[in-house]
């Protein structure tokens, strides 16, 4: 059996700003970096054979920190980026409704419904499930990786066969854990959810 810790990334400066970032670079806050922090003190004590992060800048600084405490690199991967959000990257959620009110609503009831310059739900959705299907047959111990909201969101509707729109109302917080574990059947992986959404933040308390 296998084991997938799925975090995402700590608070970056955009997420408390309240902008959508999508895949602009955009660096971790001073909360981020606490909550970064915290998530390398928690799991400095488990056994983690691998580490992986998006390539964008608050996930592999989230993934750097922990990886201090195993001696592992950090292995990143492009399928586990944030959803791009094309011209909406930069804007807040009321700029984006004064300018584009029409793509705004329809993508509430639709996540398919294209961004210019972005993607649909399920592009999100099929290139990490590619990511975790890769992962499930290159790794049988722990792996911890380190992604964004919405592509967790996607992966997390894939798994429970839950209709991809319907996601957006799972709360998942800058520097919360997932718990993925997998099993081989033939001619393909099972994989379950364990925990969602848990936070060595509120486990210190």
């Amino acid at each position: 059996m296998g084991t997938l810790i799925l975090i995402r990334h700590g608070e970056s400066l955009w997420n408390r700003a309240g902008k959508y970032q999508g895949q602009q670079n955009i660096g971790l806050s001073p909360e981020g970096i606490r909550q970064a922090e915290a998530l390398a003190r928690f799991f400095s004590s488990w056994h983690l054979d691998a580490i992986y992060a998006s390539d964008l800048v608050r996930a592999r600084d989230t993934a750097a920190a922990i990886a201090k405490y195993h001696s592992l690199p950090v292995t990143v991967d492009t399928r586990l980026r944030e959803y791009a959000f094309g011209v909406w990257e930069g804007l807040t959620r009321k700029e984006i409704e004064l300018t584009h009110p029409e793509i705004f609503e329809k993508r509430k009831h639709d996540i398919n419904t294209p961004i210019p310059g972005g993607e649909t739900g399920t592009q999100v959705q099929r290139r990490v499930m590619d990511w975790l299907q890769e992962i499930a047959s290159a790794h049988s111990g722990s792996v911890l990786a380190v992604s964004h909201g919405g592509a967790i969101r996607t992966l997390i509707a894939a798994i429970l066969e839950v209709e991809i729109t319907k996601c957006h109302r799972l709360r998942l917080a800058n520097g919360g854990y997932t718990i993925i574990r997998w099993q081989e059947n033939t001619p393909e992986f099972q994989f379950d959810i364990e925990r969602i959404n848990c936070s060595p933040l509120l486990q210190q308390l």
